[in-house]
């Protein structure tokens, strides 16, 4: 009998790889997609950090944490759109915490913190992409918008990323009632 739960667990520690491997790989080449679709430079990363929650839920916290950052270092590294990446790599991991937020902060303190996440995590990227790692286009581009046009549009992206944020349980929902029920057992 010991041989064959420990083939059970081996069985169920090699779904848990393969599973992982596979959004991975999927976030990975839907980030790929940010340098040729422009409006994907935000809707991929948004969407690929959507792929996290199946690892979430199914193999737990540690491993969508490696498979953020197995594809962030893989976009990094290969991406056409830096922007995209970075995105990806300030907010990806967002639907792999929001359970431990959500559990940890009083209610009333989650939607507040959660903007003030956002925006410190938006503004450190661009701060990253305009100082450090210099893209001339989004300079330029930056250059060309007004400043309040700038602050729009980030008031804008807060709103996008706290809509994002109510999206992840929906989506929870989806995947624990429609998708999970016909998958093999990870746990």
């Amino acid at each position: 009998m010991p041989d064959s739960s420990r083939r059970q667990s081996a069985h169920r520690q090699n779904l848990q790889i393969a599973l992982c491997g596979i959004m991975t790989a999927l976030s990975a080449a839907l980030l790929l997609t940010g340098g040729i679709i422009p409006i994907a430079t935000y809707a991929a990363p948004m969407l690929a950090g959507l792929l996290l929650l199946p690892v979430r839920l199914s193999c737990g916290r540690r491993q969508a944490w490696l498979c953020w950052l197995a594809t962030s270092l893989i976009v990094l590294v290969i991406g056409f759109d830096r922007e995209a990446a970075f995105f990806y790599l300030f907010i990806g991991w967002y639907p792999a915490a929001k359970w431990d937020i959500d559990k940890k902060v009083p209610r009333r303190w989650q939607l507040p913190l959660k903007a003030l996440l956002f925006a410190a995590a938006v503004a450190v990227m661009y701060a990253l992409l305009l100082l450090v790692f210099p893209l001339p286009a989004l300079g330029a581009e930056f250059r060309e918008t007004g400043t309040a046009m700038i602050a729009a549009l980030y008031a804008v992206m807060i709103l996008c990323l706290l809509l994002y944020d109510r999206l992840i349980g929906p989506a929870t929902l989806l995947y624990v009632h429609r998708i999970e029920p016909k998958l093999p057992k990870f746990r």
